[in-house]
C-alpha cells in the first residue's frame, strides 16, 4: 500500500558525546571532496535526458505511482487562492507515455489517504464523507466506480484481499476488521479487534502479517483468513505491553518500563531482552541486518537481531536506509542538502563516502537506492547507488526540474516549472 503524502521529517537533536562512528567524521572533509569530484567529473558528461513525459499538476498536487497509473492528486477547490479551476479531483495518467485517462472528483477536504492497486482495479480511500470514511474501487482503465465500502483502508494481502476497518452493521459501536474481495467489494469475513491492538507487517506493497497483542496475550494471524498462526502469553509486567515493530522473523515488544524484548516469528518463543531508554514511545524496527532502536537516547541504538546485544550506535547519522547488507546514512544537512555515508551494518564502519546526494523526497518513493543531487548548472543528476559498495552510477541528467524527485521501479518522477510533473524512464 501507498500512502499519498508529502513524506515524514523526524528532528533528532544533535549529537553531544563522540561514539563509535568518530573515524567517520574526520574521514568526511576530504574523502566527500575527492569523491564527488571524482563521480563527478566521470559520469556527469556523459549523463543524459532520457525520453520523458510531462504530466500538468497545480502547485499543490501531490502524486502516487499505482502500477502502469501516476494519480496526480489536486487537493485545490475552485475557491483556492491560487486561482480558478476544477474542485479537488484526482487524474489517473498511463505510464510511461503520460496520457490522461480519466479523472474522478473528491468532496470535502482532501489530506493523504492510502492507495492500493490489486489487478485491474485501483482501490482508494476517500476523504472524511459526512457519512464517515470510505473505501472505493475504481476500474483501473476508465475510473469507471465499481464498488464503494464503508470503513477505513488498511491495505492489501498477498492474495489480493482488502483489509478494511469499519463497524459491525448489527452492532453500531463494534469494530471489526474486515477482507474484502478487491474486484467485487464483497466481504469474505470479519475479526473484531481492537485497531489499539493490531500491527500489521508489509512486504512489497502487500500485509504479509498481523500481530495481535490483547492483554498479556501474543497472537500471530493470518492476514487473509484470520486464522491464528503462532500464540503465546507474554509475562506480567509493571506497565502494559505493546508491540514495537516486526520484522522478517522477529515481533519487537516493549514489555513494561525499560525492558525491549523480541519473539521469534516462527514459534513466537522469545529469542531475548535487552533494557531501553527512557522515552516512554520508544520505536524499534529492522534496519536490514541488525535491529534499530530509538529510545529517547541520543541517535540510534544498532543491536544484534540474533542475541538483542548492542552493536554499535548511530550517534552522527541518525536517518539510516537499509540498502542490501549496508545502511544509507545521512548526516546532519549543510545547505539543506545531507552527506551521504554507506555504511557496513553489521559494524558501523564507512563503506565509502557518497557525498550530498539526496534520498527521494517525493514520497512515497519506492525506490531508496536512488538518488540525485542539483548541479550548478540547473541539472539535476539522478543515480543509483550500488549496494556492494561501488559507489553511484550516474543514469540521467534532468532539466526543468525545480523541486522533489522519487523513484518508482525504472520510473523517475520530479517536480516542474509551474507545478507540472516530470516522468522519465531510466536506462538500466
Amino acid at each position: 500500500m501507498t500512502v499519498i503524502d508529502l513524506g515524514e521529517r523526524r528532528d533528532v537533536p544533535p549529537p553531544v558525546d563522540p561514539g563509535p562512528a568518530r573515524t567517520v567524521r574526520r574521514w568526511v572533509p576530504a574523502l566527500v571532496a575527492l569523491l564527488c569530484s571524482a563521480v563527478l567529473t566521470a559520469a556527469a558528461p556523459r549523463a543524459a535526458q532520457p525520453p520523458g513525459a510531462v504530466i500538468p499538476a497545480r502547485p499543490d498536487a501531490d502524486v502516487v505511482v499505482a502500477g502502469d497509473l501516476l494519480l496526480v492528486v489536486d487537493r485545490t477547490g475552485p475557491d483556492a487562492a491560487s486561482g480558478p479551476g476544477p474542485g479537488p479531483r484526482v487524474a489517473a495518467h498511463q505510464l510511461p507515455s503520460g496520457r490522461p485517462l480519466w479523472q474522478l472528483p473528491l468532496t470535502g477536504p482532501v489530506g493523504p489517504f492510502p492507495v492500493v492497486r490489486v489487478g485491474d482495479v485501483v482501490v482508494l480511500q476517500k476523504p472524511e464523507e459526512p457519512a464517515g470514511p470510505q473505501v472505493v474501487g475504481l476500474a483501473a482503465a476508465d475510473g469507471a466506480v465499481r464498488w464503494r465500502v464503508d470503513g477505513q483502508l488498511y491495505g492489501a494481502t498477498p492474495a489480493g484481499n482488502l483489509l478494511v476497518w469499519g463497524v459491525a452493521g448489527t452492532r453500531p459501536g463494534v469494530p471489526v476488521l474486515r477482507s474484502v474481495d478487491a474486484a467485487t467489494g464483497a466481504v469474505r469475513r470479519t475479526l473484531r479487534l481492537s485497531p489499539e491492538a493490531l500491527h500489521w507487517s508489509a512486504r512489497d506493497g502487500r500485509v504479509t502479517l498481523l500481530t495481535v497483542l490483547d492483554g498479556g496475550r501474543l497472537e500471530l494471524r493470518d492476514p487473509d483468513s484470520g486464522d491464528v498462526r503462532r500464540a503465546a502469553a507474554l509475562p506480567a509486567t509493571a506497565g502494559p505491553p505493546e508491540v514495537l515493530g516486526v520484522t522478517d522473523d522477529l515481533v519487537l515488544v516493549s514489555e513494561g518500563p525499560g525492558v525491549l524484548s523480541a519473539y521469534d516469528t516462527a514459534a513466537l518463543r522469545r529469542r531475548w531482552s535487552a533494557p531501553r531508554g527512557p522515552s516512554d514511545r520508544p520505536y524499534a524496527f529492522g534496519c536490514g541486518v541488525v535491529i534499530c532502536v530509538e529510545d529517547g537516547g541520543r541517535g540510534l541504538r544498532l543491536l544484534d537481531p540474533a542475541t538483542g546485544s548492542a552493536r554499535w550506535r548511530a550517534d552522527d547519522w541518525p536517518l539510516l536506509t537499509p540498502v542490501g547488507d549496508r545502511l544509507l546514512a545521512a548526516g546532519y544537512p549543510r545547505g539543506g542538502v545531507a552527506e551521504h555515508v554507506l555504511l557496513d551494518a553489521a559494524t558501523g564502519r564507512p563503506v565509502r563516502e557518497l557525498g550530498r546526494w539526496q534520498l527521494g523526497d517525493l514520497a512515497p518513493w519506492e525506490d531508496r537506492a536512488v538518488l540525485h543531487r542539483r548541479q550548478r548548472d540547473g541539472r539535476v543528476l539522478v543515480g543509483r547507488l550500488d549496494e556492494r559498495g561501488d559507489g553511484i552510477r550516474v543514469l540521467a541528467a534532468l532539466h526543468g526540474v525545480v523541486g522533489a524527485c522519487g523513484a518508482y521501479g525504472s520510473l523517475v518522477v520530479c517536480r516542474r516549472e509551474g507545478g507540472a510533473y516530470g516522468v522519465w524512464e531510466l536506462p538500466g
